[in-house]
Formats: structure tokens, C-alpha cells, sequence
């Protein structure tokens, strides 16, 4: 297992640091002390972020330069999020990037293509997600949005829920049925792009407890959407789901031991400055084991990651632990921002003007809503069910 950086990698890792040193305003540094996404930055306050990616060609790091992206290896694409988190960089990395162009370019056409890359890279489109519904969350293939199949291409009827930033978004790529009577509820599922503007689309957006708007339910009535916007094959959709969620695995938020590493040192110097009978929390022996606990979990994490990266570094595919990094992540980031919780007291509660400093109070919003992060993108439990049956070879 590979633990330091080889000289190239050393080298580019520099470039990074110079970039955010010189190119990224100054405004949009240290925004991010802890969270698994930065839900209070705009796609307006996060232009001059991309610019500064434009300029340097890093847009898409793990988009082939051919392709408009920044052409970065596994090892490449892993040192820029993990600089970009250090130096507290807001959440920049878009659905349409991340998710859709990868999809694209492997299963799209080229009229597909054409159309939609070019603009996706230059933000010049914004895409939202839908494939939750009210009964399609964790199992996803129960999805009830129908796609009655016309001469010109489809007709869609049904709802999307938890569709992030669609009431900010140009158009959505969505998973919907198109065959009634499937064999399997994971067959005769397409999937479509659709602009958000057509007509019968309703976007409502959903109030979260933190105070924004994170996600929104999408309605659909009797919209239509021309066959040319089908990706991939009729009733194959279930292939293009699974290929665009292998996308996340080791740049994903809740796989970066960086922010964990962050907010364990913001509680920390939180517990150093709350004063507490003669001293200050710190003095506590039982707070200190606690966070002892947390940082060598997170360093767990980190090596279990070195592992698998170093796999990737040598041309060979990643090891069964890949599959603990969203449960693990997730679960690990919990118990610190609880933690943080207990150490701050009602002044942890605060996160506009907190008393106890922009980090803290993003750490305490991030409270708000952090039991979403054990729920979206598959929740713990059917994490550990997938685990159970891909890595343990356990029993249905």
C-alpha cells in the first residue's frame, strides 16, 4: 500500500495548492469546514469558482481531455478533491458533470452527445436527478413513473421526489417505466432526458429544517419527450442507472477522510476555547478518549482508501472496500457532527452568526439534516445488505 505521494504526484499535488493560493477568490475558501455538501452556496456564487476551473482546463476531473475534462487519473482525481477539501472549497462538482456526461459519453449517441456535453461543461446547462420516487427510494427498481411508448417517442405520468436543485435546473435525467408487465421490476426501465420547461411538469421545492431548499417533488402529466432522448437501449434502463452511480465511489463527499479530518479539528479547538468549570472541556479525559476514537476511525478510513487507490495505481480494479466507504463515511460523519453537538451546547445550535465562528455554525446546521446522509444514495441498511451478499458471499 502506497502512503506518500511518488514525485509526479507530489508535483501535481503543488500545481493544486498553487491554484487554489492564487486563482480561487478568496470569498470561497474555507466555506466548507465539515459538511458533505455546502447547500448554502448558489450556482450564481459558485461562477467565479468555475471560471477559475475553466481557466485552468479542470473542469471535469475525471472527463478525458478529449472530451472537454481535465483528463486527471484515478491518483490525480483523488488529490484535487482532497486539496479542494482541505482548503474548505465549496461543494462545485455538479449532477450534469459528475454524473450525466460520463453516462453520455458511454451510452448516448453521437447527436446526444453534441448536444448536451459541450453545454454541461461550460454550465451552461444545470441537470437535476430523478430516479427517487415516494415508493422507489432504497429499492429503487419499485419506481412507478409510466412511460407510455407513442409513434413520436414517450408520454410520462407519474412523480419524482428528493429531485436536488430541479427548481434550479434546466433539464432532468430520469429513470421511468416503459414496460408495464416486466419479468423483473429491475427490467423495462428506460432512460430519458427531459427539459424541465416542457409542458406538465410542476417542480415544487421542499423546505428543509436547515433553512434551504435542497430538494424538490416533480410531477408529470402527460409530458411528452421525443424518442431521440432516450440514452441507451428501450427497457435497459437498469444498466444506465447502475453505470451512473459506479461514478461516485472515491470522490463521493462522504469517502473524503479530509472533511472528517476538518471537522474533528474544529471540534477540537472548539473543546480548547468552551470554558468549563476551572479549565475548558478539553480537560475532560472521557471527551478526549471520544475524539481518539473518531480520529483513529477516520484514519481506518483513510488507509482502507490508500488501499484500494493504490489497486487503481497499478492498472488493477479496487478491492471489495470500496464497498464501506458511503456507509462508513456517512455513519462516521454523524457521530462527530453529534459529538460536536454535545461539546458546543445550545451555542451549537446557532449557525447564523454562531458565537462560536462561521465553522461551527456550519457544522450546526449541518446537524439539521445529517441524518440524510445514512439515507440518500442507498440507505445504511441496504448498504450493508449489498455488502453482505457482494463481499461476505452471505445467504440471501
Amino acid at each position: 500500500m502506497n502512503l506518500n505521494d511518488t514525485p509526479e504526484q507530489a508535483a501535481f499535488r503543488a500545481q493544486v495548492r498553487e491554484w487554489i493560493a492564487k486563482d480561487v477568490p478568496p470569498g470561497l475558501k474555507l466555506r466548507r469546514q465539515a459538511i458533505v455538501q455546502g447547500p448554502g452556496v448558489s450556482h450564481a456564487q459558485l461562477k467565479p469558482l468555475e471560471d477559475a476551473l475553466a481557466r485552468r482546463g479542470w473542469q471535469g476531473p475525471a472527463l478525458a481531455k478529449e472530451a472537454g475534462g481535465a483528463g486527471f487519473d484515478p491518483m490525480q482525481q483523488v488529490i484535487f478533491h482532497e486539496e479542494c477539501a482541505q482548503a474548505g472549497l465549496p461543494d462545485f462538482h455538479t449532477t450534469g458533470l459528475d454524473m450525466l456526461v460520463p453516462i453520455l459519453l458511454k451510452y448516448g449517441t453521437a447527436e446526444q452527445q453534441a448536444r448536451f456535453v459541450g453545454p454541461t461543461l461550460r454550465n451552461e446547462l444545470i441537470w437535476a436527478q430523478g430516479y427517487s420516487e415516494p415508493q422507489a427510494g432504497s429499492d429503487l427498481a419499485n419506481l412507478g413513473l409510466r412511460a407510455e411508448i407513442v409513434p413520436e417517442g414517450f408520454v410520462l405520468n407519474g412523480q419524482k421526489i428528493w429531485t436536488s436543485k430541479a427548481h434550479e435546473a434546466d433539464w432532468l435525467f430520469l429513470l421511468a417505466r416503459t414496460d408495464p408487465k416486466p419479468r423483473k421490476k429491475q427490467e423495462g426501465i428506460s432512460f430519458l432526458l427531459v427539459p424541465l420547461d416542457a409542458p406538465g411538469i410542476e417542480v415544487r421545492p421542499i423546505r428543509t429544517m436547515d433553512g434551504f431548499t435542497h430538494f424538490c417533488e416533480t410531477f408529470l402529466e402527460n409530458v411528452k419527450v421525443p424518442k431521440e432522448n432516450l440514452v441507451g437501449q428501450l427497457h435497459q434502463g437498469w444498466d444506465v442507472a447502475k453505470a451512473l452511480l459506479g461514478h461516485e465511489r472515491f470522490t463521493h463527499p462522504t469517502a473524503n477522510p479530509h472533511l472528517h479530518h476538518n471537522a474533528l479539528e474544529n471540534l477540537k479547538r472548539q473543546a480548547r476555547e468552551i470554558a468549563a468549570g476551572e479549565g475548558v472541556l478539553w480537560d475532560d479525559i472521557l471527551l478526549r478518549r471520544r475524539v481518539a476514537q473518531l480520529e483513529m476511525d477516520v484514519d481506518c478510513m483513510r488507509y482502507t482508501r490508500y488501499r484500494a487507490l493504490t489497486r487503481l495505481a497499478k492498472g488493477e480494479a479496487p478491492g471489495p472496500e470500496q464497498m464501506i466507504f458511503k456507509l462508513f463515511g456517512a455513519e462516521l460523519m454523524q457521530r462527530i457532527v453529534e459529538l460536536h453537538g454535545a461539546v458546543a451546547g445550545a451555542a451549537g445550535t446557532v449557525w447564523d452568526d454562531s458565537p462560536l465562528g462561521n465553522g461551527a455554525g456550519e457544522i450546526a446546521r449541518h446537524g439539521a439534516n445529517i441524518r440524510a446522509a445514512t439515507l440518500r444514495g442507498g440507505t445504511s441498511e441496504v448498504q450493508r445488505n449489498i455488502i453482505a451478499k457482494r463481499v461476505l458471499n452471505l445467504p440471501e
